[in-house]
């Protein structure tokens, strides 16, 4: 009996295990230098923070009565763009409420008036009842040609009958003339 070999070269192991190393030495050295992108980017952005020159607070308010209210400062670097009036943001919300509208219209009534189409479309034909009158007519027909096919079928039997007769009177011996019997 062969029992299966699963065992590995000694060169095999040791090339797998020196490929396994340098990759992992790849991929640490890749790490390595994206830890140092970051870093610099953290670096870059401190020094642009440092280099704005910082704007003085603004003035606070003063109402009647002797109170203050401080004013904020606007948010610099928070990522996120203030909102700006677009002057065609309102032709294209009448445009999606109007869409709005059109569905639900389509919903409700087309949708039905669609639906009783399909509905009658697809209703198989009924087959209408003959009257009385017009079905004894043709059973009439349909009896008046049974009898003809069987008075076809007669006539054929009789035909092939006087075929065969002839063809066994022509293959049969000729008989003697008969000058005797007439004499």
């Amino acid at each position: 009996m062969q029992q299966g070999t699963n065992t590995q070269t000694p060169d095999a192991a040791a090339l797998r295990n020196q490929i396994r190393e340098q990759v992992r030495a790849q991929v640490e050295a890749a790490r390595a230098q994206a830890r140092a992108a970051r870093d610099q980017a953290r670096q870059a952005a401190q020094q642009a923070e440092h280099a704005a020159p910082a704007a003085p607070p603004p003035p606070p308010i003063e109402l009647p009565g002797g109170v203050e209210i401080p004013q904020i400062p606007p948010m610099t670097n928070t990522g996120v763009p203030p909102f700006v009036f677009d002057p065609g943001m309102g032709a294209r919300v009448e445009h999606i409420a109007v869409e709005f509208f059109v569905a639900i219209v389509a919903i409700f009534f087309v949708l039905p008036i669609a639906r009783a189409f399909a509905r009658r479309i697809d209703k198989k034909p009924v087959a209408t009842p003959l009257d009385r009158s017009l079905g004894e007519q043709l059973q009439r027909i349909e009896n008046s040609v049974d009898s003809m096919a069987i008075e076809i079928e007669r006539i054929s039997e009789a035909q092939r009958y006087m075929a065969r007769l002839q063809s066994d009177r022509s293959a049969s011996p000729a008989l003697p003339p008969q000058q005797a019997a007439s004499r």
